[in-house]
């Protein structure tokens, strides 16, 4: 089954992805985390705890460019066709640091261009929710809901955890409604087990029919792997 909400935000989110903004070059350590913000640029959210197991407060940050640009992307189509598309929206970034106690500094070792989703469609909401940090998981959190051209809504969500040098994603959540009929569907997935919740139901009912079942994939997702939401085929035409 393919997610109409998902498909359409798919399509809509890698349009945006520009290739003609330069982002600015990042120092690498710094004794304050608001000095790994660039120049022009601006704070979004900001999450600190313990990431890396070492009982030190680390931190996330999302940080946006000030001003609006041009986004332009080449894709291709069904028929394996190029074109180009441009939007406008302020570039976005994700930052993970981590507190290094014998230098007194952080260390950067986390930057994604992408995965913090821009505000770039005029008939959706701002998507980007929330960033926290609790049990040495990061955690960041989408609201998608269109004003015009679906009557879904979504809240998703996505956990990483550092391991083996690197931030897995080891769950994601999806909670769809339909503003019209009432229709819910609800996916957990939890890839450290390879086990997937899926509820359905009715606004109009307060309980909802539940389903465990196993899945498979190859290896854990990584912020280099998992360049952005919604682009993650966990299932045959389901997108996270």
């Amino acid at each position: 089954m393919k997610n109409i909400l998902t498909i359409l935000i798919f399509t809509t989110y890698l349009s945006s992805f520009g290739q003609n903004f330069s982002y600015p070059n990042l120092s690498v350590k710094e004794t304050k985390i608001e000095n790994f913000i660039p120049k022009n640029w601006t704070l979004l959210k900001l999450a600190k705890g313990d990431l890396n197991k070492d009982s030190i407060p680390d931190f996330a940050m999302a940080i946006q460019f000030k001003d609006t640009v041009a986004l332009v992307n080449s894709e291709k189509n069904s028929d394996n066709k190029e074109y180009y598309d441009t939007v406008y929206a302020q570039p976005r970034m994700l930052l993970i640091g981590f507190f290094d106690k014998l230098s007194g500094q952080y260390n950067l070792v986390e930057k994604s261009t992408s995965f913090i989703m821009n505000h770039d469609d005029p008939n959706m909401e701002e998507p980007f929710d929330d960033l926290t940090i609790k049990k040495n998981v990061l955690s960041i959190r989408f609201n998608i809901f269109m004003n015009m051209g679906s009557w879904y809504m979504s809240t998703n969500s996505y956990k990483f955890r550092f391991q083996e040098n690197a931030f897995k994603l080891i769950g994601a959540d999806y909670n769809s409604t339909h503003r019209a009929s009432g229709e819910i569907e609800n996916r957990s997935y939890n890839f450290l087990s390879k086990k997937v919740l899926i509820e359905t139901g009715n606004a109009s009912n307060s309980k909802l029919n539940a389903t465990w079942r196993t899945f498979n994939f190859i290896e854990l997702k990584t912020f280099k792997t998992f360049i952005k939401p919604f682009t993650y085929e966990v299932e045959n035409g389901f997108y996270i």
